[in-house]
């Protein structure tokens, strides 16, 4: 038995020897009568301040010592019984709503401190929002370009934030899975349902990796709409991830696309793939049948089911 426990026994044993002692001074003012007068406020006390166990302790010591004031003989014992059987019957009563009434109570108190951390968790969220939209927009400017390449390229990397957060829980305490984000982010970029294949197992990241993963998942769908595999027809993407020693192995690969020299220049996009996920290993590579992207995250960044 715990402590606390321990203490809410002992405090409802004080509780009822202090009504036991208020009825033996009350028995000089009325002897024999009103006998469980004194007990009804100390079911009450023990049952909102230490709970029900505690509560039915007091409840069956009560009816014990204030059945002993009944004088059998000169009442009889129908007075006995019905002075017993309506204590027990009102105490218990008494008993029931406050224990109904502490446990909304505990359950409205835990309720106001879920929303309480999820007013912080959502405050601190909201914030390194802002912070990453921020950079992007800064480092989309930097980058150079049209009104209008900059204007999609910030417009498609918000909206690839916005679509991780849909995924994301609302404190944000679990990432998305894996599948969803491709599904979300790629899927739908697709030119047709036959130029991507998708194959992992089911996998949900950290939620501190959801939104970067999110920012490289677009770049690389955007630049093969743009330049790799699905700006010709027939090309394909290959997507697939496995978990392996403690790494989630996740892999791009774009086929019958057209031939891709390496850039002259590191353009945002490639510098967003390749740095985007801490401490994750990327290969971002030109080969002949198509772009290859291999990035190796420690399952410190992410969980798996």
């Amino acid at each position: 038995m715990s402590s606390s426990r321990l203490r809410n026994y002992f405090l409802a044993l004080l509780i009822f020897a202090a009504a036991f002692g208020a009825r033996l001074l009350l028995d000089y003012i009325v002897p024999d009568r009103l006998p469980f007068i004194t007990y009804f406020p100390a079911v009450f006390l023990a049952a909102y301040f230490c709970g029900l166990g505690p509560g039915l302790v007091v409840l069956g010591l009560s009816a014990i010592a204030g059945a002993s004031w009944v004088d059998v003989t000169g009442q009889g014992p129908v007075v006995y019984a019905f002075s017993l059987a309506l204590f027990l019957a009102l105490a218990s009563i008494i008993l029931v709503l406050i224990h109904q009434l502490r446990t909304a109570h505990q359950a409205l108190q835990h309720h106001d401190e879920q929303l309480a951390l999820i007013n912080r968790e959502l405050k601190h969220r909201i914030k390194n929002l802002f912070s990453i939209t921020n950079s992007i927009c800064k480092r989309t400017i930097m980058a150079g370009g049209s009104v209008d390449e900059m204007t999609q390229a910030v417009s498609g990397r918000i909206l690839a934030i916005a679509s991780a957060q849909d995924l994301l829980s609302v404190t944000a305490s679990e990432g998305a899975e894996l599948g969803e984000l491709v599904n979300s982010l790629v899927s739908t970029l697709s030119p047709s349902p036959a130029a991507l294949q998708v194959e992992g197992e089911k996998f949900r990241l950290a939620a501190e990796v959801t939104t970067p993963m999110a920012l490289v998942l677009h770049e690389l769908a955007t630049n093969a709409l743009k330049y790799g595999a699905w700006s010709v027809e027939g090309g394909q993407i290959e997507v697939s991830w496995k978990t392996e020693s403690e790494t989630l192995l996740f892999r791009w690969r774009e086929h019958d696309g057209p031939i891709l020299a390496p850039p002259i220049r590191e353009g945002l996009g490639r510098t967003l793939i390749q740095s985007s996920l801490p401490g994750a290993r990327v290969n971002h590579s030109f080969r002949p049948d198509g772009l290859e992207c291999e990035i190796d995250l420690p399952l410190s960044g992410a969980t798996g089911y």
